[in-house]
């Protein structure tokens, strides 16, 4: 999700550039905290699946395909927001994410993580494009997914777990996102464009939909 605030930033933290673009040593720091615990109520969801794949696959399948799912989508947030020249760092929400690891521990799946926080005032278009970004870089990675398992037809179990796994990840990741309330994107999307919102909304409904059904 992306959130808008009157910011200042931290000082004193290193700064690391690479043209608009930049992060902050808190930021990256904020973000690889967030994998871990976003990664976790995943895992203590699913947990019964370290049976049947181990535990040490189990720990690196779940980082991989979480950790592409949920850094991606914040970046994408941040890299269009720094793209329209605002300042944009990702902030954890460290309570929520130890609640969201409690629920899913009872079989509940709630992620909110934290947000991209942006310093300045974009119009409802910026603020639409933004916020839609991070849903599309999801519909996109579940159709990579999509095209790997039905063009390339992996033979070996693992394989396909995983990949099984990036398209059910992305695919949740994306509607919960795009959901129309609270600070969660499909509100701002809603608010600049219905017909970007309802068309990324039933793709996702659909990948869902199918994923759950044994189609994809």
């Amino acid at each position: 999700m992306v959130e808008y605030v009157n910011y200042k930033g931290p000082r004193g933290p290193k700064i690391y550039r690479i043209s608009k673009y930049s992060f902050s040593s808190i930021e990256l720091e904020h973000l690889s905290i967030a994998l871990v615990l976003i990664t976790l109520a995943l895992m203590a969801l699913n947990r019964s699946q370290v049976s049947k794949i181990g535990i040490v696959n189990f720990v690196l399948i779940y980082f991989f395909t979480i950790g592409l799912g949920f850094l991606l989508h914040e970046l994408g947030h941040k890299f269009v927001a720094q793209y329209y020249g605002f300042i944009s760092e990702f902030r954890a929400d460290f309570m929520m994410m130890i609640v969201a690891i409690f629920i899913a521990y009872f079989g509940f799946l709630f992620l909110a993580p934290g947000a991209v926080i942006i310093l300045g005032r974009p119009t409802r278009r910026q603020n639409g494009i933004i916020s839609v970004a991070g849903p599309l870089v999801n519909l996109v990675l579940a159709l990579i997914f999509i095209f790997i398992k039905f063009v390339f037809l992996p033979a070996n179990a693992m394989i396909l777990y995983i990949v099984n796994l990036g398209i059910w990840i992305n695919g949740f990741l994306g509607i919960f996102n795009m959901l129309p309330f609270w600070v969660l994107d499909g509100k701002k999307v809603l608010l600049w464009n219905k017909t970007v919102y309802f068309i990324v909304f039933i793709a996702f409904l659909g990948i869902l939909g199918f994923s759950y059904n044994g189609i994809i």
